[in-house]
């Protein structure tokens, strides 16, 4: 894939901030980006687009109850995950993958796993969920559909991808800790759209307008292979 078929933005340095290199190699793109940006803001940010995937058909509500988590104190009824906005890079109709590292990649491996649950904290089997997010080099893709795509959740609402950290970016002159986008939705839920943040950049969230302390994943490492981040999405009744 040809560099230029990738959306850029300016990675940071440790510090957070663009190097001279970056800002230089951003050059006459930052003008189309800015554009591009700008529209986001007046068109995505403000309305989220519909997911387009078709729902499987609810389960009857026997066989929804059966599948209910056994209530406890801390899991009787709970707030639906807070929103976020979805920005200008998402892409409606990505592939079904739950594997988005590319082969011979450069970045630190992760995998994100969780459930979609709903407000009785009960799980949402069949529930799309769609993920996407800036890469290694914090670039968008939105040509061959890298690190980005969409699946469904197993029988108890499960979900997992395997993926890299994503790395922070300025844009717009707005830093942006690393995080990965997030649209879910069940056959009888409202649309979530969010995003996902990580414990590990603390120093970053204090740049980032658009950080939510509700909405960092629990990060935990493996005595074998890539870190783990867990992180349950909880949806509104229809």
């Amino acid at each position: 894939m040809k560099e230029g078929a990738r959306i850029s933005t300016i990675p940071t340095r440790d510090d957070g901030r663009p190097t001279r290199r970056d800002v230089l190699t951003a050059g006459l793109g930052g003008l189309g980006l800015a554009a591009l940006g700008l529209g986001g803001l007046a068109s995505k940010q403000l309305v989220a687009q519909p997911l387009v995937y078709d729902l499987p058909t609810p389960a009857p509500p026997d066989v929804a109850l059966a599948l209910a988590l056994a209530p406890t104190p801390a899991c009787v009824d709970q707030p639906a995950t807070d929103p976020s906005e979805e920005g200008p890079f998402y892409a409606p109709n990505t592939p079904l993958k739950t594997d988005f590292r590319r082969p011979g990649h450069r970045g630190r491996e992760l995998v994100l796993r969780g459930r979609v649950l709903d407000v009785r904290c009960r799980p949402i089997p069949g529930a799309v969920i769609d993920l996407w997010q800036a890469d290694e080099d914090a670039l968008y893709d939105n040509i061959d559909y890298g690190y980005r795509g969409h699946q469904f959740t197993g029988p108890g609402g499960e979900f997992e991808v395997s993926t890299v950290f994503p790395k922070g970016y300025v844009i717009l002159g707005m830093a942006r800790s690393p995080h990965i986008h997030v649209k879910a939705q069940g056959a009888r839920t409202k649309l979530l759209t969010t995003q996902i943040f990580f414990p590990e950049d603390a120093e970053s969230h204090a740049r980032d307008p658009r950080f939510n302390p509700r909405l960092v994943a629990d990060l935990r490492q493996t005595a074998s292979g890539p870190p783990v981040a867990t992180f349950d999405f909880v949806l509104e009744d229809a």
